[in-house]
């Protein structure tokens, strides 16, 4: 043997160590990070319904002539309405999947039934924020009051859009109710808490339309339901991730 070579060493398959794959490693936990996202779309949701409430220019029950005035009158306020109304879409279908998801595993009917109503809802009612977007381009290009309540009125009273507004309304009550027994039912949150988000939308319904009061709303209404919604956000916070799902497996 030459001084530079060296003896093969044998070797022993009990000892070796086999490198697992990326194909073999489990993927990464990310139950926390699912449990963090649905509190967050939970309290953005309705947070910022509740916001868009309280900077609203008109009222629920203001005729389409008030609605332009009060949006010609407070072009701020009307700004914030629309691009909060954008960006809270988003959160409150999530939210309503939230509610399903925490209450599915003792309360799959009603959580079901309950998510499905809700999103719906949420969905056909993402479209009830086009006439203010409306509005709010032909004031700023300057056109006659009278036009864009005309345009207004022709536009919300579609057949399209007043099916997707009424779906809205009765939908959502509807299926947050559902969703509120759902969480009761699941022992994710306390009966109060329950009923408090149960009972916080027909006060809505009332402040909005039959007896008409904003700061109803805000407090009692929407504002009622935010609270709601953030005790079960804080239940879902302290759910340990394997309550809340099954854990990741190998592909």
């Amino acid at each position: 043997m030459s001084a530079i070579e060296h003896p093969t060493q044998p070797i022993d398959d009990a000892t070796s160590t086999a490198v697992p794959t990326t194909s073999d490693a489990a993927p990464r936990d990310l139950r926390r990070t699912w449990r963090r996202l649905a509190a967050a779309s939970l309290i953005l949701g309705p947070l910022g319904v509740t916001l868009i409430r309280a900077v609203m220019p008109y009222w629920t029950n203001d005729s389409t002539a008030e609605m332009v005035a009060g949006m010609a009158a407070a072009p701020g306020r009307a700004a914030a309405m629309t691009w909060l109304g954008l960006a809270t879409t988003p959160f409150l279908l999530l939210s309503a999947l939230a509610m399903g998801f925490a209450a599915r595993r003792r309360a799959p009917v009603i959580a079901t039934w309950g998510a499905v109503v809700l999103f719906g809802a949420y969905a056909l009612g993402s479209a009830v924020s086009a006439p203010d977007i409306l509005v709010e381009a032909f004031v700023a290009r300057g056109d006659d009051p009278a036009s864009i309540a005309a345009d207004a009125a022709l536009m919300m009273d579609a057949p399209a859009m007043l099916t997707g507004a009424l779906t809205f309304v009765v939908g959502h009550l509807i299926g947050m109710v559902l969703v509120a027994i759902a969480v009761v039912r699941a022992r994710v949150v306390a009966w109060w808490v329950g009923a408090l988000i149960a009972v916080a939308q027909p006060i809505h319904v009332v402040s909005a339309v039959i007896v008409p009061n904003r700061m109803l709303d805000v407090a009692f209404g929407w504002g009622a339901t935010t609270l709601g919604y953030a005790l079960v956000a804080w239940a879902v916070l302290r759910t340990s991730d394997d309550e809340w799902d099954l854990p990741p497996v190998k592909r």
